[in-house]
């Protein structure tokens, strides 16, 4: 059995993007299970580039999950909430769970846990006192996970025309 205690946990950085996006693209392949016929996900290229790019910024915290030989095995990312409508507008006090992946050999081990309260602890390190993520409404696997994590859902599901699918949007006090 893989042990998720085991891996070594370091913070990501511009030169980890490929890797990251592959474990998102990991992620994003599972959703085939339940998304609509005909969805793809983004491109590979775009995620990269839009991940190295998150990366650079100085509000942005991002762990990796590594193996003893240096695979990725996981991944989590925080940044400053900004409101949606208006991506440049911060909203004091509120973290974005930017992004919690693990690969599928580590599902099940514990390691989403890990690493999720990693990022709950680095952002109330930041000082934030309350944290909201955005998760496709059809991941009953990770909206099943963030409510047994003390998520809250919070109003109803909304499209996401880059991602082509609905999200629901959930909150938790840090």
């Amino acid at each position: 059995m893989l042990d998720a205690a085991a891996l070594d946990i370091h913070l990501a950085g511009p030169d980890d993007a490929a890797a990251l996006a592959e474990t998102t693209r990991l992620g994003f392949e599972s959703y085939f299970e339940w998304a609509p016929a005909g969805w793809q996900p983004p491109p590979r290229s775009l995620e990269i580039r839009a991940i190295r790019e998150r990366l650079k910024a100085p509000t942005t915290w991002c762990a990796m999950a590594v193996d003893g030989g240096g695979e990725p095995a996981g991944h989590v990312g925080v940044v400053c909430a900004t409101e949606r409508d208006r991506p440049h507008a911060v909203i004091p006090g509120l973290a974005h769970l930017w992004m919690l992946f693990v690969r599928p050999p580590w599902w099940g081990t514990g390691l989403a846990a890990r690493l999720h309260a990693l990022g709950l602890a680095e952002a109330a390190r930041q000082g934030y006192t309350a944290i909201r993520l955005y998760t496709p409404h059809g991941a009953a696997r990770a909206r099943a996970f963030y409510a047994r994590e003390g998520w809250v859902q919070e109003g109803q599901s909304f499209l996401e025309p880059l991602l082509g699918l609905d999200l629901v949007k959930y909150r938790r006090p840090l």
